[in-house]
């Protein structure tokens, strides 16, 4: 799986997605006490805050810094 990334590869403010689609979210929390990803993402008309946990074999890094530091996407 190319873009799938074990929870120890995450980090804080990594930009992923569900493997299945959605929106773009925020990786916030690295684990709870039954090894989820919590994720943070605006959704709706309103830009609505929401939030949930995952498990990281459901989630891919949408984004990465190239050498500059700056954010290049990956499209799906």
């Amino acid at each position: 799986m190319s873009n799938s990334k074990s929870n120890q590869e995450l980090k804080i403010g990594d930009t992923v997605r569900l493997k299945s689609g959605g929106p773009k979210m925020t990786v916030a929390k690295l684990e709870d006490k039954y090894g989820q990803i919590y994720c943070v993402w605006f959704a709706g008309e309103y830009d609505k805050v929401y939030h949930d946990y995952f498990q990281p074999d459901t989630l891919q890094l949408v984004d990465k810094p190239n050498k500059k530091g700056t954010a290049f996407y990956k499209r799906s």
